[in-house]
C-alpha cells in the first residue's frame, strides 16, 4: 500500500458504500470491506477486485430476480421435475423430458397439456413455467406476445 494510508482506504470504502447505496446495489455494500481486505492480502489488481464485487451483486440479483418472476407468475406451489411421480405416469417420460429441456422456450413455441385429471398436467406446467424465470425470461410474457 505504498503512498496510501489507512485513512485513505477507509475514505475510499466509505465512497464505495455511498455509491453502492446510490446505485441500489446492497450486496456491494455488504461485501466491499471483506473483499477489499481479501484483495489486499491476495494481491489482486483493481480490476480483479472490481470484477469480484460486481460478480457478487449480479449473482444475487439474478437469483432474487428469478424468484420474483416465479412469484409474479402466480404458481400455486413450487414444483420440480425431480418430484414428478414417474410410477403413476411411466408412459409420458419422453414427453416430460422434452418439456423439461426447455427447448420450447428458446424456440418460442406454445405447449398444450391434455389429459384426464390426476395425470400430472399441472405439475408439468408449473415446472416448465419455472424454467422461464430462471433463464431470465419474464414469466408474464407468452409466446403469443412475440412477432
Amino acid at each position: 500500500m505504498a503512498g496510501k494510508t489507512k485513512t485513505d482506504a477507509t475514505e475510499a470504502l466509505k465512497q464505495v458504500t455511498y455509491l453502492a447505496s446510490a446505485l441500489k446495489a446492497p450486496r456491494i455494500t455488504e461485501a466491499a470491506a471483506r473483499l477489499a481486505d481479501h484483495a489486499r492480502d491476495a494481491g489482486w489488481t483493481h480490476e480483479e477486485y472490481l470484477a469480484a464485487i460486481l460478480d457478487r451483486e449480479v449473482a444475487a440479483r439474478n437469483a432474487s430476480g428469478a424468484q420474483l418472476r416465479i412469484r409474479a407468475a402466480g404458481f400455486a406451489a413450487r414444483k420440480t421435475i425431480e418430484e414428478f411421480d414417474w410410477d403413476a405416469q411411466p408412459a409420458v417420460r419422453q414427453q416430460v423430458a422434452s418439456l423439461a429441456s426447455g427447448g420450447f422456450l428458446t424456440e418460442a413455441r406454445n405447449v398444450v397439456l391434455l389429459g384426464p385429471p390426476g395425470t400430472g398436467k399441472t405439475h408439468c406446467e408449473t415446472c416448465s413455467g419455472a424454467y422461464g424465470p430462471s433463464r431470465r425470461r419474464d414469466a408474464s410474457v407468452g409466446a403469443g406476445d412475440r412477432d
